[in-house]
């Protein structure tokens, strides 16, 4: 009986730590599902729900804080991608005087009066955000050539099918937060990395968008802090399935090009080798010698073959090798500078400027010592 007993306690234990380890969100059910959606006779919370899957809020409820300083939801741990006053953490642009949030930046920057439909997505579920005032519409609003017919005339609205709405942070994110995504690359085993996959559907024809997902390693904390060796990853390659900048190219087709149209290039160049030859040479403080050090304000991507076998962040950044991405200048949610960038373009990268915190600079090392 003791034998079979301690079988019993170690099945037990097996279960257990599967559970931990297999499961991305750990902690109480209650913490993000309701059953009844009511509590002491009651609607949950304000009332605005019931919500899909039986969670006691919408993605922006749980991504969301109301003062500047929170970076985490001290219950579910769900990442704030949002806060109503100008977040006070995360990457700090010390020449602009402004914090950026997490990662992703932070859709603060998009609500703001003055040039807030510059700074990021207009996304539908975020309060106090209207329609693009470019081209009238909430994301994905192009005018692209196989989209534009509808979207650059304003013709559609937001969606919804079987009561999902694929026109806010869904159309980005299908949130599988039960997928196991420990890694270190995240790929379709764990829900894609960040859960950026767009196998859903079209918010208007309700057709399959087909994209696979993007491949990753992603930080712990959201690079809320970070450093050479403390930072999210990459997957890129040209025309590659699962590359982060394929991804955005899904709405944003217009501008992945690596090609050259008459001589030269119309469109910065992405998934596209950092060269190693005239002031590339010097990228990244390589000074010639192939190997720089990764810098958080320019983040680059690995080619797949190389990230597959990565087993957490690398400190180096290697000319000829490693790509321009799409987020090697822009945050994918919003930033505080036009154009989603992640430094002010505007106002800091001019020429004979030796400010370090242009991040065109960092590539374009011969730049800042002209003087036109």
């Amino acid at each position: 009986m003791r034998i079979i007993f301690n079988i019993f306690l170690i099945f037990i234990f097996v279960l257990m730590n599967k559970g931990l380890v297999l499961a991305k969100v750990s902690g109480e059910c209650s913490n993000c599902h309701t059953m009844h959606y009511s509590q002491n006779g009651t609607a949950w919370g304000n009332g605005s729900g019931p919500y899909q899957w039986l969670t006691i809020s919408d993605c922006v409820g749980c991504h969301s804080a109301g003062d500047s300083s929170t970076w985490k939801d001290p219950v579910t741990g769900a990442p704030i991608v949002y806060n109503e006053a100008e977040p006070s953490y995360g990457f700090y642009y010390e020449a602009g005087g402004k914090y950026e949030g997490l990662a992703g930046g932070n859709f603060y920057y998009v609500t703001q009066e003055g040039g807030g439909d510059t700074h990021g997505h207009n996304v539908v579920d975020i309060p106090g955000v209207e329609k693009d005032s470019l081209n009238g519409q909430y994301p994905p609003g192009t005018s692209d050539q196989n989209c534009g017919n509808c979207h650059k005339n304003n013709l559609l609205t937001p969606q919804t099918k079987d009561g999902i709405k694929y026109s806010g942070c869904e159309f980005c994110h299908n949130d599988k937060h039960h997928a196991d995504d420990t890694g270190p690359v995240v790929d379709g085993s764990g829900g894609w990395y960040r859960f950026l996959n767009f196998n859903t559907y079209h918010p208007y024809t309700f057709q399959p968008m087909g994209f696979e997902g993007v491949e990753g390693i992603e930080d712990p904390d959201w690079e809320k802090t970070y450093s050479s060796t403390d930072h999210n990853e990459y997957a890129g390659g040209g025309n590659y399935t699962h590359s982060i900048s394929l991804y955005c190219a899904v709405c944003h087709g217009e501008f992945y090009e690596y090609e050259k149209s008459g001589g030269g290039w119309y469109h910065h160049p992405t998934d596209y080798a950092i060269p190693n030859k005239g002031e590339y040479v010097d990228a990244f403080g390589a000074n010639g010698t192939g190997t720089g050090t990764w810098d958080p304000m320019v983040p680059v991507a690995r080619p797949y073959s190389n990230l597959e076998g990565m087993t957490g962040p690398d400190q180096n950044v290697y000319i000829e090798t490693d790509m321009v991405q799409c987020l090697s200048c822009h945050r994918p949610h919003a930033s505080p500078y036009a154009d989603m960038l992640r430094w002010d373009y505007e106002n800091k990268c001019t020429s004979n400027n030796t400010d370090d915190e242009c991040g065109c600079i960092v590539c374009h090392t011969k730049k800042s010592k002209l003087s036109l």
